[in-house]
């Protein structure tokens, strides 16, 4: 996981092989993919794999705030989120419709 980096605010145009391409500058690349939402679009954000995490941590630095097919993008090293956690302070999210 340390060396996946999250890349937001993409443009609805760009696809798998633009993230690859640009970055494959920074060194290996193990998969890169543009989330899609339900309707198969572009949702926005998307997650590039690096081979290592020196890899990684060049891209963020050289990538960040950088313009990809005229978006400013984001990007920053991905972490996974915690599905034991409730969202709402580990409340019972039907205790307001029990009687």
């Amino acid at each position: 996981m340390a060396n996946k980096i999250h890349v937001g605010n993409i443009s609805s145009t760009t696809t798998d092989k633009d993230l690859l391409d640009l970055f494959s500058k920074s060194g290996l690349v193990a998969s890169a993919k543009v989330g899609l939402g339900i309707d198969k679009k572009n949702t926005g954000h998307g997650y590039v794999t690096m081979g290592d995490d020196k890899d990684a941590e060049k891209a963020i630095l050289k990538f960040n705030n950088t313009v990809l097919k005229g978006n400013k993008i984001r990007v920053a090293r991905a972490h996974s989120i915690d599905q034991n956690q409730n969202y709402f302070s580990n409340q019972n999210r039907y205790r307001r419709f029990s009687r």
